[in-house]
């Protein structure tokens, strides 16, 4: 039901303002179903694409952040299994490091309020 409930209430909206502009007649309500249907199957099929995608390279990245702050600052790429494979998290953390945002430490990464100043 989590899927369909941003298509529904499109078409649901449009539906409720077209039956109400045609003075909610019995044709109104023909003619408003027939055209919340495309907005319903539109909306449905553009989601369904957003969602395929997965979430985004700066979405993965402030979760990593976010959990590394819940973990007091040292984050291990094993931390990040519930959301990504093992050398996805890897991978992430890497990038994350060579940005500045992080240094490597032990098993781990290090994350500091501010980045840590270098010479």
């Amino acid at each position: 039901m989590g899927r369909h409930l941003l298509p529904l209430s499109g078409a649901l909206a449009l539906f409720l303002l077209l039956f109400a502009s045609f003075r909610f007649s019995p044709g109104g309500f023909l003619l408003a179903l027939w055209l919340s249907l495309p907005v319903y199957l539109g909306l449905l099929h553009w989601q369904g694409r957003i969602l395929s995608r997965g979430p985004s390279r700066v979405a993965l990245e402030r979760l990593a952040m976010r959990e590394a702050w819940r973990r007091g600052g040292f984050l291990r790429p094993e931390d990040l299994r519930p959301f990504l494979s093992q050398g996805e998290a890897q991978e992430l953390l890497q990038g994350l490091r060579e940005r500045g945002l992080c240094q490597e430490e032990g098993e781990g990464y290090r994350f500091y309020p501010t980045p840590p100043r270098s010479g």
